[in-house]
């Protein structure tokens, strides 16, 4: 009976430290993928600026996908901008929108933008 009894507990002691295995894997996972989510989410937030950089140099046209905080709690919905853009001269996280159907003037902030097309200036031909 006593062989029985330890082939009883091994399987258990086996059962036990699959399932911590298991847990510990999927912690890990969970992590990793946190981090991952992050990184990705720093790594779109630069292309962003490198794009605002490019076409502020470039005093090309620009279309933006804007959504701002009070946007966000309203709706789901985006703000779609076409214009020029500026950097504003004391405060280098908002940006000057010049809109290309009436002139208007905007100002938005550049980590509410959530996508940026750059149109290529004919201009320069």
């Amino acid at each position: 009976m006593t062989s029985s009894n330890r082939s009883m507990d091994s399987d258990s002691d086996n059962s036990v430290k699959k399932f911590t295995r298991f847990i510990s894997r999927s912690s890990q996972r969970f992590f990793a993928s946190f981090i991952d989510e992050d990184s990705e989410k720093e790594k779109q937030e630069n292309r962003i600026l490198q794009q605002i950089n490019q076409a502020i140099t470039q005093k090309s046209i620009v279309v933006i996908q804007y959504r701002d905080d009070l946007q966000a709690k309203a709706s789901n919905r985006f703000e779609t901008l076409v214009g020029r853009i500026y950097q504003h001269a004391s405060n280098p996280d908002s940006l000057v929108i010049k809109l290309q159907k009436n002139n208007q003037v905007r100002m938005i902030s550049a980590k509410n933008i959530k996508k940026i097309s750059i149109i290529k200036n004919n201009s320069t031909k």
